[in-house]
């Protein structure tokens, strides 16, 4: 399983080798996150995302080839975090969350649900800070802070990051290129903080969807209970039109991205 766990390098619900995870099947207890850590899925991914740190900072999108799709879920965690991860484990759904560092002052307990079911976990700075307003130190120090704090759940320290508003620009890639992690970005914007109604969510996440996509949605930073009620739909509909849902790092195990990645549009940049 694993989660780069450090992403919580991920993880996400299921071994390297596919969406359902052996503890979903199987009812049995999850190892220890120190255990997980040393096993050979998340060496295989932690493995991965240095390979793909070889050849760009960010990925906005996995390879083409495969009919694969990483849902990423930001801002938390929150007061909804536990029904989140409920919902995908019932649904044995991988998926890799990004966390805000301020956030576990209050919602500790989201992130260590997280963590025991295996879910990949990235970096989304310290307190969702716009880091192209930032200098160097100090998009450095709000990188940093959460990860510390991440690391101190019992996990390895974050291998992936996402940048708030996907804003970044050269010292934000120094920073990453220091601590060893890859930038996320995304495919799909569903748009869920603006709290459009659920069933606009489901029909952003769904029309987006094409092989590689990576699909952006919260579970803090606000109510977010139309994202919850959205979330079995898009799984659903994702899995009938024959995607198989993965972490950001098996993503990035079972078919490396392009070494042409398109850099998104970035206004702070």
């Amino acid at each position: 399983m694993i989660a780069l766990i450090a992403v919580v390098s991920g993880g996400g619900g299921g071994g390297s080798g596919g969406e359902t995870s052996p503890r979903a099947r199987s009812g049995a207890t999850p190892a220890k996150p120190e255990a997980r850590t040393t096993s050979a899925a998340y060496r295989r991914e932690s493995r991965a995302i240095t390979r793909v740190l070889g050849y760009t900072p960010y990925v906005a999108q996995g390879s083409p080839r495969k009919r694969e799709i990483a849902l990423t879920i930001d801002d938390g965690p929150g007061p909804l975090t536990p029904k989140f991860v409920r919902t995908l484990r019932h649904l044995h759904a991988p998926a890799t969350f990004f966390i805000v560092g301020q956030q576990l002052n209050s919602f500790g307990a989201g992130l260590r649900e997280e963590i025991r079911a295996g879910f990949a976990i990235g970096d989304h700075t310290e307190q969702h800070q716009t880091l192209t307003q930032l200098r160097p130190g100090l998009q450095n120090k709000a990188i940093q802070d959460a990860a510390l704090r991440i690391r101190s759940y019992g996990i390895p320290y974050p291998r992936l990051f996402r940048p708030p508003g996907g804003l970044f620009n050269a010292a934000t890639i120094a920073a990453l290129r220091e601590h060893r992690m890859l930038a996320v970005l995304w495919t799909v914007d569903t748009q869920d903080f603006t709290r459009p109604g659920a069933k606009a969510i489901v029909q952003r996440a769904v029309d987006g969807a094409r092989n590689g996509a990576i699909i952006l949605l919260h579970d803090g930073g606000g109510d977010r209970s139309e994202t919850l009620a959205a979330l079995p739909a898009i799984i659903h509909r994702l899995r009938a039109r024959g995607f198989q849902l993965v972490t950001v790092p098996q993503m990035l195990v079972h078919d490396p991205p392009s070494r042409r990645q398109a850099r998104p549009i970035s206004h702070g940049a």
